[in-house]
């Protein structure tokens, strides 16, 4: 039986790997040169961190990823209200979720997925996202404030 807290105390623990990992998420922050906005590089490479980045060498899962950003971030209008830290907890915590989904065996690298347009590729992995955002986003948000990430959102 799921109690229900639960999705929110996983959210919660994820916030001290995310912490641990701030050196690795600057790096790669660093190595992505192609993006000018930095809160939008410091999103990407929170998701390849959260997502584990040894996934992201692959082009397709890379491509994919970097997509999902990009919709996300634009999308919800850069998370004004976040802090850089809260906005790359965020993003850690959509990679932990996403990139898992494109690895699976019906994702982005299957053959039935391939044989799809690019347009039909776009609206699979979009449906995968809505429903990130639907189910997890929200969330992720409500939790925020809560887990002591120099909160601007209190």
């Amino acid at each position: 039986m799921i109690k229900p807290f639960q999705e929110f105390s996983r959210y919660a623990e994820w916030k001290e790997r995310f912490l641990k990992e701030q050196e690795r998420i600057e790096k790669i922050q660093s190595e992505i040169s192609n993006v000018q906005d930095q809160k939008l590089s410091k999103a990407m490479a929170s998701m390849y961190v959260g997502g584990l980045e040894q996934r992201l060498k692959d082009e397709e899962i890379k491509r994919w990823t970097d997509w999902a950003v990009e919709k996300t971030y634009r999308t919800f209008n850069a998370f004004p209200q976040l802090s850089d830290l809260e906005l790359a907890f965020l993003f850690y915590c959509l990679g932990k979720l996403f990139v898992p989904l494109l690895l699976h065996e019906k994702g982005v690298k299957s053959e039935s997925f391939k044989k799809l347009s690019e347009k039909e590729q776009e609206d699979a992995v979009s449906e995968v996202l809505d429903t990130i955002w639907e189910n997890h986003l929200i969330r992720i948000l409500q939790i925020i404030p809560y887990v002591g990430l120099n909160s601007t959102t209190k």
